[in-house]
């Protein structure tokens, strides 16, 4: 779905200075035109109307944080030039979009941190998986990988938020198979839950490289450049180093918020993060449906870590001293 700007305005347009001021730090260091505060809050933007999530009030933010493609906002491209699909969400349901786009982009935060300073929670013992899948239909597929290759699930859940977020990669040392790395991901509520989803999409991507490589695929012609990075990272050096993991301390307990929109805005609120929701709708099957994507300058702005990314920001500043600066030249593989 294409966003389309609004209108043309300041950054102040309807964001009070204190919130145009998260926007020019993001801005101050994701542009590649070296451009300073003072230019970047002079600069005419396209704007775009979306919800501040704190109170579902509306206002404006650059159509370039939003928007999937460069039309129609090349004034924008050097500001911001890279964006990505996350906290993008699509539901019948406003209430399930809108979860689901903050969900799956505290997700990413999540993944982002754990790969900048290799710290997680724990590694899900394989007792606990067994446990953790007996009830689920997810047990047949681990089985299966567990023969084929090495499996480690690290958990990269930040008890700040409610939920739990887990971390399944696969490996395989023979040089000769197919798949020799791939991973899967997933936020959800409970440990059972995250895990069974996390293995259903590392099934998924275990099966994307096994047909791409059988087929003897063409990498130079994957337009996605993210997933043409992932597809990149298939060794078994890279199970090895993103299995090379430090642990946090454990000074902090679970969170006691829901796991539902509810709790969300709670825990964003509770870390004073402010975050924007763009919504738009359409009909389809004489149905009403609802996209929704999310984004927040005090988070980092788009995953690929490697590049015109906002590294100082309300979330990282917990961590940057964490951060290894050899993590921040390397995208972290994931599709």
């Amino acid at each position: 779905m294409e966003v389309k700007p609004d209108v043309v305005g300041g950054i102040t347009h309807t964001l009070s200075r204190f919130e145009a001021g998260k926007f020019i730090y993001a801005f101050s260091q994701t542009n590649e035109s070296d451009l300073t505060s003072a230019q970047l809050a002079k600069h005419s933007y396209n704007l775009t109307e979306v919800l501040r999530v704190s109170d579902f009030s509306c206002c404006h933010i650059p159509t370039a944080c939003v928007s999937l493609n460069y039309n129609k906002i090349e004034s924008e491209n050097s500001i911001y030039p890279l964006r990505d699909t996350c906290g993008c969400s699509f539901h019948y349901r406003f209430e399930d979009a809108a979860f689901g786009s903050i969900k799956e982009y505290l997700e990413r935060q999540f993944l982002a941190r754990f790969w900048l300073t290799k710290e997680c929670t724990q590694l899900v013992l394989e007792t606990d998986i067994k446990i953790a899948l007996s009830e689920g239909r997810a047990q047949t597929l681990y089985d299966a990988l567990c023969k084929s290759g090495e499996i480690t699930v690290i958990d990269i859940t930040d008890y700040d938020y409610p939920g739990v977020c887990l971390l399944a990669v696969y490996g395989q040392k023979d040089n000769k198979r197919h798949v020799r790395y791939c991973a899967g991901m997933s936020y959800a509520e409970t440990l059972s839950s995250a895990l069974e989803k996390s293995i259903y999409e590392l099934w998924q991507t275990y099966r994307f490289i096994d047909l791409f490589r059988a087929t003897e695929g063409d990498v130079e012609e994957v337009k996605d450049s993210y997933l043409k990075y992932f597809l990149s990272c298939n060794t078994y050096g890279t199970y090895k180093e993103i299995t090379s993991v430090n642990f946090r301390g454990s000074d902090t307990s679970e969170s006691s918020l829901e796991f539902n929109l509810s709790g969300l805005l709670a825990a964003l609120k509770s870390q004073r993060i402010d975050g924007y929701l763009y919504v738009n709708s359409l009909v389809m099957q004489s149905g009403l449906y609802f996209f929704c994507k999310f984004v927040s300058p005090d988070l980092f702005l788009h995953m690929n870590n490697s590049r015109g990314i906002n590294f100082r920001n309300k979330y990282s500043e917990r961590f940057m001293g964490q951060i290894f600066s050899e993590r921040k030249k390397i995208m972290v593989p994931f599709p």
